[in-house]
């Protein structure tokens, strides 16, 4: 069948300059995408899924953009798809250039459905405390009670930062947070699309690997093992990160003290300034083996934005007293602190974490990046 082939002189004029004069001429609908997927004798290409999904964020069809989301996910995304969905919101995001720091991003895709408190969120004030530079992606609630946006309002830190605002913030405080629909305004042509379908889509599982930043550290936590190689296979072949473990935990899209986690770690170890090339591996990691207790989830549980924001000032404090929730944001920067180079394993990152956090300096940091962050975002 002649249909489910794209004309590789189409294929390059949709993903490079020559888009922008062809765009309305050659490829106005999204159908060609949508005939390869109901053919169904392949899936997408990297290519043909970023061409279509840049397509998608400068307005496409929201008939077609419905039916290629589901087509999509009745047939199974493939990391090739999902790394050329990455691509594309990459080059429709209002980047943030930071120059040649090295970042760090801790953050999960959500969906688990626990509403615990903002492991992740909290997770990122701990490990900038113990010296990694962090640019944190997030969103207001859309699975939970309360998001990583929600919650950091609360507290008072500025979100909505310009991306020369976030640069500024990054080099005073050495943390920023980078507010979603600041950093990819095109995301406002798939949200009525994604409403009016009402069930989960690829989308739902981008944002993570898409840091305005372009943070080369990652710990990236999903809501379903399934997704473990998906993810880890799409960050590979994008090839933007140096160091990432993608993560499932007992249900959560995070590590915590309810058990073990599954993790697939990637690293890249071509010598500077060659292609990426990419060493995998699987392993699990149970808190139990560096002395952390077992809790249930009713330990962890969050709620509201106001009640979250207590919570996360309380975690944050100085002093020895432990709880699942202390152990959880413990886990998670440890994991982070590890994956940055500040530890040469989980464990040492987790002890530099317990450290860190009886010091209390993550409470000064948590309290000098409010300052900064409004300070900033007022001026």
């Amino acid at each position: 069948k002649q249909y489910n082939i794209i004309p590789p002189r189409i294929l390059k004029a949709i993903t490079t300059q020559e888009y922008k004069t062809t765009h309305s001429i050659i490829m106005a609908s999204l159908k060609p995408y949508i005939e390869i997927l109901i053919d169904g004798e392949r899936h997408l290409t990297s290519e043909e899924t970023e061409a279509a999904f840049g397509e998608i964020l400068k307005g496409a069809d929201e008939v077609q953009v419905g039916s290629l989301l589901t087509l999509l996910r009745a047939r199974g995304e493939t990391p090739s798809e999902i790394a050329g969905m990455v691509k594309a919101m990459n080059q429709a995001c209002k980047s943030v250039n930071c120059g040649d720091a090295k970042l760090l991003d801790i953050v999960g895709t959500g969906g688990d459905g626990a509403d615990t408190i903002n492991i992740s969120t909290a997770s990122v004030v701990l490990a900038a405390a113990a010296g990694c530079t962090v640019a944190k992606a997030g969103n207001r609630s859309v699975s939970s009670a309360c998001g990583s946006a929600d919650v950091l309002e609360t507290l008072g830190v500025k979100v909505d930062l310009t991306p020369e605002q976030v640069e500024k913030c990054v080099k005073e405080v050495n943390v920023a947070f980078m507010f979603a629909p600041t950093n990819h305004p095109a995301m406002r042509f798939v949200a009525p699309v994604r409403k009016k379908l009402g069930v989960r889509t690829c989308f739902n599982i981008l944002g993570p690997m898409t840091n305005a930043a372009g943070a080369q550290r990652a710990v990236i936590g999903v809501f379903h093992p399934y997704l473990l190689p998906l993810m880890a296979g799409a960050l590979k072949e994008v090839g933007r990160v140096d160091h990432a473990v993608v993560i499932h935990g007992v249900g959560l899209d995070e590590i915590s003290p309810l058990g073990p986690a599954t993790i697939i770690e990637i690293k890249n170890v071509a010598p500077p300034g060659e292609p990426r090339k990419y060493e995998e591996k699987q392993f699990e990691f149970d808190p139990l083996d560096i002395g952390v207790e077992r809790c249930q989830l009713v330990d962890l549980k969050g709620g509201l934005p106001a009640e979250n924001a207590e919570r996360f000032k309380q975690v944050l404090l100085g002093g020895t007293h432990s709880d699942a929730k202390r152990d959880a944001i413990v886990l998670n920067a440890g994991m982070g602190i590890y994956v940055y180079g500040k530890a040469d394993s989980v464990a040492e990152g987790c002890k530099l974490a317990r450290e860190t956090l009886e010091s209390g300096a993550a409470t000064d940091l948590l309290t000098k990046w409010i300052e900064v962050s409004q300070k900033i975002g007022s001026a």
